[in-house]
Protein backbone atom coordinates (compact mmCIF):
# COMPACT_ATOMS: atom_id res chain seq x y z
CA UNK A 1 0.00 0.00 0.00
CA UNK A 2 1.03 3.34 -0.78
CA UNK A 3 1.23 6.12 2.24
CA UNK A 4 -2.47 7.49 0.98
CA UNK A 5 -3.90 4.06 1.40
CA UNK A 6 -2.31 3.36 4.45
CA UNK A 7 -3.24 6.68 5.90
CA UNK A 8 -7.11 6.16 4.95
CA UNK A 9 -6.86 2.71 6.48
CA UNK A 10 -5.46 4.70 9.75
CA UNK A 11 -8.44 6.73 9.33
CA UNK A 12 -10.61 4.03 9.58
CA UNK A 13 -9.50 2.26 12.57
CA UNK A 14 -9.68 5.39 14.24
CA UNK A 15 -13.60 6.30 13.35
CA UNK A 16 -14.75 2.44 13.48
CA UNK A 17 -12.81 0.17 15.85
CA UNK A 18 -14.20 -0.39 19.15
CA UNK A 19 -11.79 1.73 21.80
CA UNK A 20 -10.37 -0.81 23.32
CA UNK A 21 -8.69 -2.63 20.49
CA UNK A 22 -7.98 0.51 18.92
CA UNK A 23 -4.62 1.12 20.80
CA UNK A 24 -1.94 -1.43 19.08
CA UNK A 25 -3.73 -1.23 15.94
CA UNK A 26 -3.39 2.91 15.34
CA UNK A 27 0.11 2.17 16.48
CA UNK A 28 1.24 0.10 14.28
CA UNK A 29 -0.95 1.75 11.17
CA UNK A 30 0.84 5.09 11.97
CA UNK A 31 4.35 3.48 11.54
CA UNK A 32 3.43 1.76 8.43
CA UNK A 33 1.97 5.21 7.42
CA UNK A 34 5.23 6.79 8.36
CA UNK A 35 7.42 3.98 6.61
CA UNK A 36 5.49 4.39 3.34
CA UNK A 37 5.80 8.23 3.24
CA UNK A 38 9.51 8.03 4.26
CA UNK A 39 10.09 5.68 0.84
CA UNK A 40 7.78 8.02 -0.94
CA UNK A 41 9.83 10.86 -0.01
CA UNK A 42 13.08 8.90 -1.14
CA UNK A 43 12.01 7.96 -4.20
CA UNK A 44 11.02 11.12 -5.17
CA UNK A 45 14.70 12.24 -4.15
CA UNK A 46 16.32 10.24 -6.33
CA UNK A 47 14.05 11.01 -8.90
CA UNK A 48 14.79 14.84 -8.69
CA UNK A 49 18.51 13.35 -8.51
CA UNK A 50 18.14 12.04 -11.84
CA UNK A 51 16.25 15.23 -13.24
CA UNK A 52 18.85 17.52 -12.08
CA UNK A 53 21.88 15.02 -13.25
CA UNK A 54 19.65 15.82 -16.89
CA UNK A 55 19.22 19.04 -16.91
CA UNK A 56 23.11 19.35 -16.30
CA UNK A 57 23.64 17.21 -19.07
CA UNK A 58 20.94 19.06 -21.39
CA UNK A 59 22.60 22.71 -19.81
CA UNK A 60 26.27 21.74 -21.20
CA UNK A 61 24.59 21.15 -24.64
CA UNK A 62 23.22 24.05 -25.42
CA UNK A 63 26.13 25.65 -24.22
CA UNK A 64 27.94 23.49 -26.84
CA UNK A 65 25.28 23.74 -29.68
CA UNK A 66 25.46 27.97 -28.77
CA UNK A 67 29.04 27.97 -29.51
CA UNK A 68 29.09 25.59 -32.56
CA UNK A 69 26.26 28.40 -33.77
CA UNK A 70 28.28 31.68 -32.71
CA UNK A 71 31.15 29.82 -34.72
CA UNK A 72 29.24 29.39 -37.76
CA UNK A 73 27.70 32.76 -37.73
CA UNK A 74 30.89 34.10 -37.35
CA UNK A 75 32.34 32.54 -40.50
CA UNK A 76 29.50 33.63 -42.23
CA UNK A 77 30.38 37.36 -41.05
CA UNK A 78 26.77 37.10 -39.62
CA UNK A 79 27.66 37.24 -35.99
CA UNK A 80 26.13 39.63 -33.83
CA UNK A 81 28.41 41.61 -32.11
CA UNK A 82 26.84 41.32 -28.68
CA UNK A 83 27.83 38.15 -28.85
CA UNK A 84 31.68 37.48 -28.68
CA UNK A 85 31.30 34.11 -27.51
CA UNK A 86 34.89 32.51 -26.19
CA UNK A 87 34.85 28.62 -25.25
CA UNK A 88 38.08 28.93 -22.71
CA UNK A 89 36.35 31.34 -20.61
CA UNK A 90 32.81 30.04 -21.38
CA UNK A 91 31.51 33.92 -20.70
CA UNK A 92 30.55 37.11 -23.27
CA UNK A 93 32.70 39.28 -23.76
CA UNK A 94 32.20 42.29 -24.98
CA UNK A 95 33.39 43.27 -28.46
CA UNK A 96 35.60 46.22 -29.66
CA UNK A 97 34.72 45.70 -33.47
CA UNK A 98 31.79 47.57 -34.72
CA UNK A 99 28.85 46.33 -36.40
CA UNK A 100 26.43 47.28 -38.05
CA UNK A 101 22.63 45.96 -38.89
CA UNK A 102 21.60 45.70 -42.78
CA UNK A 103 18.61 44.22 -44.30
CA UNK A 104 18.77 43.46 -47.94
CA UNK A 105 16.50 45.25 -50.36
CA UNK A 106 15.38 42.49 -52.16
CA UNK A 107 15.02 39.60 -49.76
CA UNK A 108 14.59 41.55 -46.82
CA UNK A 109 17.34 39.36 -45.20
CA UNK A 110 18.61 41.02 -42.23
CA UNK A 111 22.44 40.65 -41.33
CA UNK A 112 25.60 42.15 -39.68
CA UNK A 113 28.83 43.91 -41.26
CA UNK A 114 32.14 45.02 -39.53
CA UNK A 115 31.59 48.69 -40.08
CA UNK A 116 35.21 50.81 -41.63
CA UNK A 117 35.24 54.24 -41.23
CA UNK A 118 35.74 55.57 -44.93
CA UNK A 119 34.22 52.82 -46.50
CA UNK A 120 30.17 53.92 -46.56
CA UNK A 121 30.96 53.22 -50.86
CA UNK A 122 31.84 49.66 -50.45
CA UNK A 123 29.25 46.95 -52.00
CA UNK A 124 27.90 44.52 -50.06
CA UNK A 125 26.95 41.17 -51.06
CA UNK A 126 23.52 39.67 -49.34
CA UNK A 127 24.54 36.34 -47.47
CA UNK A 128 21.44 35.41 -48.15
CA UNK A 129 20.46 35.59 -51.73
CA UNK A 130 24.08 36.97 -53.00
CA UNK A 131 22.70 39.86 -54.54
CA UNK A 132 25.04 43.41 -54.34
CA UNK A 133 23.94 46.62 -53.13
CA UNK A 134 25.36 49.44 -51.99
CA UNK A 135 25.22 50.08 -48.10
CA UNK A 136 23.84 53.69 -46.88
CA UNK A 137 24.32 55.17 -43.78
Amino acid sequence: MNSKERIAYLRGILDFMPREEKETKIYSAIADALDALALEMEEQGKLIELLREDYDVLAEEADDLHSALYELEESMGMASPDEDYDDDDDELEESTESYISMTCPSCAYSFYYKYEEGKEDEKLVCPSCGEEFSRSL
